[in-house]
């Protein structure tokens, strides 16, 4: 190897160590760690690890004002929580190490913020196989700001985060064709989130396929599988029985094919979820990610230079959705922007990212029209960090209307000019840090190509040029 190509690689994993420590402060500064009022998924993923962490126990009722709720059930007389493993197992060590006297959120919110910052990261380093240092950066950042990560999935441990931190990993180990660590990726995925089992599915058939081999399934699938022998394992100690959904996942399956009135397979449930996730005012990714529209036109361009990994990533993440659906609905919760549809956008946005390249940056109209829309989604996004949801939605009800609520508008009034500095002041961060970047090609690449390999020669035409 060349000294320019290790100066090159050593500069990329400075700019990925930057990003990752940059992100994390942003997120850990921006968490929530207001307890009051919050009765939701994250709630019972942090009050488990806290125990665990300090107590040795998943038992919740000894926990000061313990809501009773549908997230939990009752187990040899003691409250469990009837979340998925894997968040509440990523966060034991951080409240573990930030002891507090009494529960708080704060150890939480951290683990939340180092999962984004790492997923951020990891999706740094497999763009830099797709695309130049500039490209990538750029981004990186607005996945972390841009997007609901920061406003949702690194506001508090809500599962996503644990989820796309897995989930790049494995697509990392996947451009370096590394099946096993693939498949201990997805692993952890499917305790987080059990169907993200879609994605090692996908990746594992695909990349068979492509390679005339068996091998990479059987290693991803493997490996994979053990994050549902973990998941019965768990729900074994924690709920007495060998099941993958306890407690309120119980119906999920029930009614994701239920086709009665009030069941989730109905055409106007299937409809509607599918709209409302892209175009509604409240949780529409199209609406709160705008810049998102400016690359669809490039993706059809991009599928055809797209690697493998690239291919099965993507369409895993549709798959994913649509089970996501089938099972729930598209609200989410009260939050700033979307979050069911998390996983999925993570999963496409190397697609995404060469669909601005094949695409949009080639266009002067639709390439600053991209740059506007992303840094404006930036500044309004910065709002949602700033202000912790529960708390607007809680004093202000008649706001949390599914259709009609555009959030950005309130909770931008209810931010102040704290919030306007603060998004002005993200936004112009990011454009500066993409601005002052260095653009060589990348150089530890296996850049995608158009160009057809070149055919052998024959004995004549060879003896010919020889003569």
């Amino acid at each position: 190897m060349s000294e320019r190509v290790k100066q090159l690689r050593r500069l990329q994993d400075r700019y990925s160590l930057w990003l990752f420590l940059g992100t994390c402060v942003v997120f850990v500064i921006t968490a929530n760690r207001i307890d009051i009022n919050v009765i939701n998924d994250t709630l019972f993923v942090a009050r488990p690890a806290w125990t665990l962490a300090t107590q040795g126990s998943l038992n919740l009722e000894n926990l000061p004002a313990f809501p009773g709720t549908s997230w939990t059930f009752l187990f040899d007389g003691h409250q469990r929580t009837d979340r998925f493993p894997g968040a509440i197992l990523f966060t034991v060590p951080f409240s573990f190490v930030i002891r507090t006297g009494t529960f708080s959120l704060i150890s939480s919110g951290v683990a939340a913020a180092v999962a984004c910052a790492g997923a951020v990261t990891l999706m740094h380093r497999v763009l830099l196989t797709l695309v130049s240092r500039k490209t990538a950066l750029g981004a990186a950042l607005v996945l972390a700001l841009g997007t609901s990560v920061w406003s949702v999935a690194s506001d508090a441990i809500w599962t996503e985060g644990p989820t796309m931190l897995a989930l790049g990993l494995s697509m990392w180990a996947l451009t370096q064709q590394r099946w096993f660590l693939a498949g201990a990726g997805y692993a952890f995925a499917i305790l987080c989130r059990p169907h993200t089992a879609v994605f090692a599915l996908v990746a594992g058939v695909w990349e068979s396929r492509q390679r005339r081999s068996w091998l990479p399934m059987i290693k991803v699938g493997v490996v994979s599988a053990v994050g549902f022998a973990g998941l019965l394992v768990w729900n074994k100690v924690n709920s007495g029985q060998w099941d993958i959904f306890p407690g309120t996942y119980g119906g999920r399956i029930a009614s994701a094919t239920n086709t009665n009135p009030g069941g989730q397979a109905t055409s106007f449930e299937w409809t509607n979820d599918l709209i409302s996730t892209f175009f509604a005012p409240l949780r529409g990714v199209f609406v709160y990610s705008p810049f998102l529209l400016l690359v669809l036109p490039g993706l059809r361009r991009a599928w055809k230079v797209a690697p493998t990994w690239v291919r099965s990533s993507a369409i895993g993440g549709v798959v994913y959705l649509v089970v996501q659906l089938a099972g729930n609905s598209w609200i989410g919760g009260p939050i700033f922007g979307y979050r069911l549809i998390l996983p999925s956008l993570f999963a496409w946005w190397p697609l995404l990212v060469l669909a601005y390249q094949q695409w949009t940056v080639r266009r002067a109209w639709s390439r600053i029209t991209f740059y506007v829309l992303a840094l404006v989604s930036i500044w309004w996004f910065a709002q949602g960090a700033l202000v912790f949801p529960v708390e607007y939605f809680y004093t202000n009800p008649l706001d949390y209307v599914y259709w009609r609520s555009w959030n950005v508008p309130l909770f931008a009034r209810f931010a102040g000019v704290s919030g306007w500095i603060f998004g002005l002041a993200a936004a112009a961060a990011v454009a500066g840090a993409v601005y002052v970047t260095n653009d060589p090609e990348p150089v530890s690449v296996t850049k995608p190509s158009t160009k057809q390999p070149k055919k052998k020669q024959g004995k004549k035409s060879q003896s010919k040029k020889s003569g």
